[in-house]
Order: structure tokens, then C-alpha cells, then sequence
């Protein structure tokens, strides 16, 4: 097994050779200790280099409890010179097999394995393979943005090799976990729309029986609401990935931008990149898969951008208007739009990498919200009343179920299950391989307008009247949460606990069992929460018609 923080047997993780004894050449001796912190059992360890320039002394320590062990690392700095210049990688490790041994009688105790990295002071751009320090006399560190190609740099936290904002495994040793936070891409989290997160997952501890949710500002874009009408930006449903977050935003005379800032201190990625016509701000929004953020805009123009460099990658007219956000299928595959066309409604499979290629599958009627993708079926509502199940891969329609009634929410898949709710207050569970109807139920006399999360049991559907609990499985209502204005926005759930805002502009939360309660107040007279928020990297993202994108901490 792998040894983990506490039992790790070394006192660093990664020894450095500084740039004055890299340019000195030669032979360097670094240095550093073993240490057996177990006060009952002896510790045996053997050491190996991976690299021929580096050499440990001893190979082999046996350590009784409470004991430490000088261990010398002898660097041949020419030959490290040699391998990097072959294109090695400048950080290597020393391996660490470790091997707790119990008393007389007793069988030894499992294996571990750990890992000491000894890194040259070059570093080396993942993506044009340059080298990055250009004075190693200055002693100069893994910059932020490498300066040939632009790419976004994270170092590893154990070996402290360069990765981009992407890499989740580092691409010296993938045992080292880079980036280990899930990414919120599209509408509801993913393609399949469920809304739902472990704590873990977004960087928090997990929640606490009998623990009150709490939401504080991180920071805002712009700090303050607006005052003047001309000023208010409409935002679309933001995401969140690889450390960042995007939206886009248009002004009362319709001057479009796509946005995007660091999820941790709100600070600009890039300057806002200019669109033709705004992304529709209810139920539009963009979506970011394999390093790429796409935008669809009401008029129809299809916009894929380099998200990390803000850069354009291309541009596509698609022929009808886009009121539901794009939505990525799996990697490399195409990315889905939704259509309103002059004939009804269609959708669009454009090919993701260049947006060269298109499938058109026509529809029943005009589709005014986001497709759904789980397990390589596509799940699509029009305003026939229809929902519409199309494979990925060849454009063919595999089912079609009639008589639903009008979409303001997108289809929500979990597992085997495709959940639908319609404006007449409605919910119908198909089951995704067949299209047969497995239950319905009416639970309210109000438009169902807000797209549900689902955690697997329950159904989180927003209503005008509030929030509704349905039972995934069986179809039965089993609870309302009550608000004094419309819900409108889709919901998010985080380890049992729900959160949503309202069109009263201030966010409420329920922990598992417990009463609703405002936890958060925007504070903006008439101000509303209408589009879907993105919850990654601590903190929930959300926008309001004050004009404002918030990014308030989870705790």
C-alpha cells in the first residue's frame, strides 16, 4: 500500500538542488532523514534511484522505534544535465519500500511504498516543452503562466513538477494528486444534469449531523450592484473548472462578453472576449469540456474558446436560435445543442474539436431547454410535450415519449432514469433504455420552472410555490419546502443538504432533516435568482438580476 501524511517515513517530500550548484556542475551530496515515529514496531527500508545520476547511501536502513537515519543523496549534476538535454524529466525519484516488522512470534506487517523526488532547478512548460527558468542564478521559481505558450502552471504539490490547470495526476508520477476537486462543466454539474455533490469532492470537510449550512462572500464581479440600469450585466448560468469560473454577460443594449475569473480570488483570467449577441440568461449558459469553454447565443452562433488562455478556437452560425446552454457529451465527442428552427425544433451534434462537422436530428417542436447525456444516449424536451431519446453515436432516435406537456427545465438523468417536469406541475420518470413510463405525479398546481437535482433518492424540484421533495424510485411526494416567491433556478445538493436561491434574491438551505433557513441576502431591492448555479472549489457560484456574480464560501 501507498503511505499516506502521517506514516510518511521521510522528513521531506522533495529535495531541491539550488541553481548555484546546478551552473557549479560536478557533485552534489543533499541529505535527509528517515525517522521510524511507530514506538512498537521496527521499521525496514530499502531505497532505490530510478536515475543513474543519482545514488543514496545507505541502501537499507533498519530502524528501531523512535529512531532516525541520516540518509546521503550524491547527485552527478552533468549527468542530470545530460538526460534533461534528452528530454528526461528534471524532477526523479528516490523509491521508498517500507516494511513495519513486529515482535518475536508475530508475522510482519504489510508493505508501503513512498516516494522522495530530488528536482533540478529547471522546469519544463507540459505543453511546448520549453525550459522555464531563464535565470537559474536568480533563483527563479515555476512561473504562473509559462512565457512561450501561455499555459496556465500548477506545480505539484509533493515533487513540485510544472502541471497545467487541467492535470488532475502530475505528469511526473501519477500517484501524486495534482488537482483532486470535481469540475462543475454544464448546467447541474455534468451532462446528465443531477445537481448534486459530496463535500469531499468540492474541497470541504463532510457535513455533521446537526450542523447549519453557512454561505459567505468570497468575492463578487462587480464588487457592488450596479446603480445605474445601463450598468446591470445579465449573466447566464455560470461553471466552474480547473480552478476557474465562467459566465457570460450582456448589457441592456445587448454588448455581449464571456468571463472568466479565478474561482479562489475573483481576479479577471483574461479580458472579457466580445460575442455577436448575448447567451440567454435564464435558461442559456456555457459549458467547459477538455480544456474548452463553448457559448451558444440566442441568434445562434456557436463560439469554442481556449478557456484557459481566452483565446478563439472557432466560430459557427448554426441555422435557429439557442435558448437552452450546450451541453459536451463524452470527451472528443460532439458537443449538443439545443434549436428553435422555423419548422419547430432540432437538435445539433457539432463536432467539438473544430465544429466542422454537424448532425440534425428534427424534433416535434421548439426546444427551449438544455439536452441531457448519460451512457451515450441524448435526452431531449420540445415544446410538443415530447421527450425525445437519441443514441450519440449514430443520430438515431430510440425512443420518443408523447403528451408530457411544455419544458422551462431540462431532463435530469440518474443511473437508469430519465426525470422530467413540466409547466403544468407535473414529474414523469422514464426508464432511460426504454422510454417506458415508470411513474408520475402532480405535485403542485403551479409552472415547475427550475431544471431538479436529484441525489439518487430524492428529486429536488423548485416550483412557483416553493421546493419539492419527490421520492426518486417511487414517485411520491414527501415533501415542500415553502417560499413566498417563485423558485426559479435549479437547486444544488451537497451531501444531503440543499441549497437554492429564490426570486426574492436571497439563497435559503435545508440540511438533511432540518427546517429551511436564509443563509444568504443579496441585498438588492427587486433584485432575483433565476439562473442555475455551479457548485466547485468551496464555494457555490451564482448570479443575480442586481447585475452582480457571486462567489460565496460553503461552510
Amino acid at each position: 500500500m501507498t503511505s499516506n501524511e502521517t506514516d510518511f517515513p521521510a522528513d521531506v517530500r522533495t529535495l531541491i538542488l539550488s541553481p548555484e550548484d546546478y551552473l557549479a556542475g560536478g557533485i552534489k551530496v543533499l541529505r535527509f532523514h528517515l525517522t521510524n515515529s511507530d514506538a512498537q514496531t521496527a521499521l525496514y527500508v530499502k531505497l532505490t534511484c530510478e536515475t543513474s545520476w543519482l545514488s543514496v547511501t545507505p541502501q537499507e536502513a533498519a530502524l528501531a522505534p523512535g529512531e532516525k537515519q541520516a540518509i546521503a543523496v550524491t547527485v552527478q549534476i552533468e549527468g542530470a544535465r545530460t538526460q534533461l538535454q534528452a528530454g528526461g524529466a528534471p524532477a526523479s525519484p528516490i523509491a521508498l519500500q517500507c516494511q513495519r516488522l513486529g515482535g518475536a512470534g508475530t508475522s510482519p506487517l504489510p508493505q508501503m511504498s513512498a516516494r522522495v523526488y530530488v528536482r533540478l532547478p529547471v522546469a519544463i512548460c507540459p505543453s511546448c516543452e520549453k525550459t522555464l527558468d531563464a535565470d537559474l542564478t536568480d533563483g527563479a521559481t515555476i512561473p504562473a503562466i509559462c512565457p512561450y505558450c501561455f499555459e496556465r502552471l500548477r506545480p505539484c504539490p509533493i515533487c513540485s513538477t510544472p502541471n497545467t490547470w487541467r492535470a488532475k495526476q502530475c505528469i511526473a508520477d501519477e500517484s501524486h494528486i495534482v488537482r483532486g476537486l470535481r469540475d462543475w462543466i454544464a448546467l447541474g454539474g455534468d451532462p446528465s444534469h443531477f445537481g448534486t455533490r459530496e463535500p469531499a469532492s468540492i474541497g470541504l470537510p463532510p457535513t455533521h449531523e446537526g450542523g447549519g449550512l453557512s454561505l459567505t462572500r468570497r468575492w463578487s464581479y462587480p464588487s457592488v450592484p450596479p446603480a445605474r440600469r445601463e450598468q446591470v450585466l445579465y449573466w447566464s448560468a455560470p461553471v466552474a473548472a480547473y480552478g476557474l469560473v465562467a459566465s457570460t454577460a450582456a448589457t441592456t443594449e445587448g454588448d455581449a462578453h464571456i468571463f472568466a475569473f479565478q474561482s479562489d480570488t475573483g481576479a479577471p483570467l483574461w479580458d472579457p472576449y466580445p460575442i455577436a449577441d448575448p447567451v440567454y440568461p435564464e435558461r442559456g449558459g456555457v459549458t467547459i469540456n477538455e480544456g474548452k469553454l463553448y457559448a451558444a447565443t440566442v441568434e445562434g452562433l456557436l463560439v469554442c474558446m481556449d478557456v484557459l488562455r481566452g483565446t478563439r478556437l472557432w466560430e459557427r452560425t448554426l441555422e435557429g436560435k439557442v435558448y437552452g446552454a450546450a451541453v459536451p457529451s463524452t470527451p472528443g465527442s460532439p458537443l449538443l445543442v439545443p434549436l428553435v428552427t422555423p419548422d419547430g425544433g432540432a437538435l445539433a451534434q457539432v463536432a467539438a474539436e473544430r465544429g466542422d462537422g454537424i448532425c440534425i436530428t428534427p424534433l416535434d417542436g421548439p426546444v427551449m431547454t438544455a439536452p441531457a447525456f448519460i451512457h451515450g444516449k441524448i435526452l431531449v424536451h420540445d415544446d410538443s410535450g415530447t421527450l425525445t431519446c437519441v443514441e450519440l453515436e449514430t443520430g438515431t432516435v430510440l425512443w420518443r415519449s408523447h403528451g408530457l406537456g411544455k419544458f422551462q427545465a431540462a431532463p435530469v438523468a440518474f443511473d437508469d432514469k430519465v426525470y422530467s417536469a413540466t409547466e403544468s406541475g407535473k414529474v414523469f420518470a422514464h426508464a432511460l433504455q426504454t422510454g417506458k413510463e415508470l411513474w408520475q405525479v402532480e405535485v403542485t398546481n403551479t409552472a415547475l420552472s427550475g431544471t431538479p437535482a436529484c441525489d439518487g433518492s430524492l428529486l429536488y424540484v423548485p416550483a412557483e410555490d416553493g421546493i419539492h421533495l419527490v421520492s426518486a424510485a417511487m414517485g411520491r411526494a414527501v415533501r415542500r419546502y415553502p417560499t413566498r416567491r417563485p423558485v426559479r433556478s435549479s437547486p444544488v445538493v451537497m451531501g444531503g443538504s440543499l441549497i437554492f436561491g429564490v426570486t426574492d434574491g436571497d439563497i435559503y438551505g435545508a440540511s438533511s432533516g432540518k427546517t429551511m433557513e436564509r443563509i444568504y441576502e443579496t441585498g438588492t431591492v427587486g433584485s432575483q435568482i433565476i439562473a442555475a448555479p455551479a457548485l466547485a472549489d468551496g464555494a457555490i457560484f451564482l448570479t443575480a438580476t442586481n447585475g452582480v456574480l457571486y462567489s460565496l464560501a460553503l461552510s
